[in-house]
């Protein structure tokens, strides 16, 4: 059997695996051929280079992925033919670019790293003979081809277990390196770890590439003495090489957000060409790539992070800091924020809103199952995303920097899978930039309002007094329900700004439905909503904030139950959580068996699902009633002019029972008198003590 027999076995011309990869069996043309016709990118090859490959797989952007060669059984029967196999086509393949290098008789396939020459193995040191037969299976492959792409390096031949990492304490390590060598404060220190977990994020998932990656300017450090750069040098080569790319790859928007911010790292060039060591930023520097390269070393490659990394990046960098206070955001945990998410439904087509968006996980828990994909050069998705924030002084702009780095992550597959210069720009202009907003006014927001746009509204609004917001909100003529504080502002928005039969979902401080300034609001609210659930968070559940905090469940009403003022005609599932399930302190350890908020969803969804939540048949019937954190409550008793906190709908009895209070512990009289003479027995005793020592 002849080798083009075999590859025509195999392969097609072309044949595409799952839209990502083309397989060319060539046959005749050569690399040049392929390059004249725009079937390869431009490659710096000798304009003779007239190598003849028998099968080529390309990615979208004509970028060599795997150079096969094909011998026939005769010439590949023994250890040495085999060698001598692996020898004739892998410095082409090497100068071609090739991320794989497979030899094969068409029975026994053998994967190489053109770049140490090895073979490649698994996680236990086995070599891959994995086949290479595309008209038989398309996504497995495709996803293994991709797996071993991200793997191999000039490095590494073994093929990585992607797990999730957490590189918190990485990002410990880095705020403790730059506000010892820099003394950058602390939002400055953030900004600048996200732009280099960026830019060795961007590298691992093969976005930056070659001169630009992360292995590239690192290995700067350590080449032979006479081509060693300074570390000012190594320092100026980021700066030019692969922060303009990101710049480039992510231009900013319309707010002038990008994900790329940092204003730590400068150099300048001497007259002689070379960057000047004029301060600690050049070491900084280095120390800094030290520490993500250890970190890769012991957790492997930064491609699968844990989606709650960049909300704990904020209490990393801020927790200790002077400066949190006024930044004015609250980063939800995302415990509850799924937890939240859990509570609605997503349907095709639906506008997803949060008001105020901090670091984007609401839109991107609710939009996780509507993944992203480009069709016609377009990005397209089932559902539209609107994240807006405030710029709360000058250029802060973290949250939204960090809110798009959130949804670079949650994503990270199409930016794999479409990772060349005009692919990355277009899907960070186009959905990245048009998702969230920075606003830089004084209201941000609550500026304006779009009447009954947004099918299901998600948020944590800020809360807290502000006269001149009140103010600059009363003059716009927008809210008139003249409620107390921002939250109320925010509230108003979201009814306003809610579709007909759309549901929103918010997070909301004790005052909005204690106050009794907000009578108007809660009347405006029993008007054009009904209320679905009211679930008491406990204290502490908001890293920044010590608030008393409720989530509180709408659904609009249509127009026709506006106009004819319908009434609510079920229950309101109301819930006490004392737990969320992780620890309430700094530490936010997770807490498997006590999560509270679980249980409450879980009921929540049940109810709402009921085909008559006004006749509850078994089980639920006992499955609610024996919870006696559970009421379901008339809507009669909420009325707009008395206090909603639904605590008071518990005795005191029912608290206790619960863990929710302690028992007050009540002396008589006769009790609290023999205290007190305990109390000066105790402190005679003291005195005489006392009086001992001085003589």
């Amino acid at each position: 059997m002849s080798e083009q027999t075999i590859q025509n076995a195999i392969y097609s011309d072309p044949v595409t695996i799952l839209d990502k990869y083309t397989c060319l069996s060539l046959g005749a043309t050569t690399i040049n051929d392929l390059i004249k016709s725009k079937q390869l990118k431009n490659l710096k090859l000798s304009k003779n280079f007239g190598k003849k490959p028998d099968v080529l797989i390309v990615n979208k952007n004509q970028e060599v992925v795997i150079f096969a060669e094909f011998k026939k059984p005769a010439e590949f029967d023994t250890e040495a033919k085999i060698n001598k196999a692996i020898e004739q086509e892998i410095d082409t393949a090497r100068a071609v670019g090739a991320k794989i290098y497979v030899v094969s008789d068409g029975t026994l396939f053998l994967w190489l790293n053109p770049k140490t020459g090895n073979y490649i193995v698994d996680e236990n040191g086995n070599k891959i003979t994995r086949e290479i037969k595309p008209k038989e299976e398309t996504k497995k492959l495709a996803d293994f081809i991709d797996l071993v792409s991200l793997s191999i390096s000039e490095e590494n031949d073994k093929i990585l277990k992607l797990e999730d990492i957490d590189p918190t304490d990485l990002a410990k390590k880095i705020a403790r390196i730059l506000k010892r060598m820099t003394f950058a404060s602390s939002k400055m220190s953030l900004y600048t770890f996200v732009e280099v977990f960026l830019f060795k994020y961007l590298s691992d998932i093969n976005v930056l590439k070659d001169e630009n990656s992360f292995a590239y300017i690192y290995k700067l450090y350590s080449e032979s003495e006479e081509k060693r750069k300074t570390n000012a040098d190594i320092l100026g080569a980021y700066l030019e090489g692969p922060r303009e790319q990101m710049k480039l790859l992510f231009p900013a928007g319309e707010d002038g957000t990008s994900i790329v911010n940092g204003k730590i790292f400068h150099a300048e060039k001497g007259i002689d060409g070379h960057y000047k060591e004029e301060d600690a930023h050049a070491i900084c520097f280095k120390n800094i790539m030290d520490e993500f390269a250890d970190y890769e070393k012991k957790n492997g490659k930064f491609i699968n992070i844990s989606k709650d990394f960049k909300s704990k990046l904020f209490e990393t960098f801020m927790k200790n800091s002077d400066e949190k206070s006024g930044m004015g955001q609250f980063f939800t945990p995302l415990k509850i924020v799924r937890e939240m998410v859990n509570m609605v439904t997503v349907s095709k087509g639906d506008k997803i809103c949060d008001p105020a968006a901090g670091v984007g996980k609401f839109l991107l828990e609710a939009a996780i199952n509507q993944p992203f994909e480009i069709k016609d050069g377009k990005v397209v998705s089932n559902v539209e995303l609107f994240g807006f924030e405030k710029q709360m002084s000058g250029q802060d702009d973290i949250t939204t920097i960090l809110a798009k780095a959130n949804m670079l992550i949650y994503f990270s597959k199409l930016f794999k899978d479409n990772n060349s210069l005009e692919d990355v720009k277009n899907i960070a202009n186009n959905l990245l930039n048009k998702v969230f907003f920075s606003s830089k006014t004084a209201l941000g927001t609550l500026e304006k309002i779009e009447a009954n746009k947004y099918d299901l509204i998600l948020a944590n609004p800020p809360y807290y007094q502000d006269a001149t917001i009140s103010k600059l909100a009363a003059d716009t003529g927008l809210y008139t329900t003249k409620g107390n504080g921002v939250e109320a502002l925010f509230l108003e928005w979201i009814i306003r700004s809610l579709n007909f039969g759309g549901t929103a979902n918010i997070v909301l401080p004790d005052g909005i439905f204690s106050n009794l300034g907000n009578v108007n609001l809660k009347a405006f609210l029993l008007q054009n909503c009904f209320i679905e659930s009211i679930i008491s968070l406990p204290i502490n559940s908001f890293f920044n904030t010590p608030k008393k905090t409720y989530i509180l469940t709408l659904k609009k009403k249509t127009k026709e139950e506006i106009d004819f003022n319908t009434k609510q005609n079920y229950k309101i599932f109301v819930y006490l959580c004392k737990s969320i399930g992780e620890t309430l302190d700094i530490y936010r350890f997770d807490t498997i068996d006590d999560n509270d908020l679980r249980e409450a969803v879980n009921k929540y969804n049940s109810y709402k699902n009921l085909p008559n939540r006004n006749k509850i048949d078994e089980p639920f019937k006992t499955w609610f009633e024996s919870d006696g954190k559970l009421k379901l409550l008339p809507i009669e008793d909420f009325p707009a002019s008395e206090n909603w906190i639904v605590e008071k709908f518990w005795t005191d009895e029912e608290k206790i029972s619960l863990g929710l209070k302690e028992a007050d512990n009540v002396m008589t009289l006769d009790e609290f008198k023999t205290y007190l003479d305990e109390i000066v027995n105790d402190i005679n005793s003291y005195k005489e003590a006392v009086e001992c020592l001085k003589q």
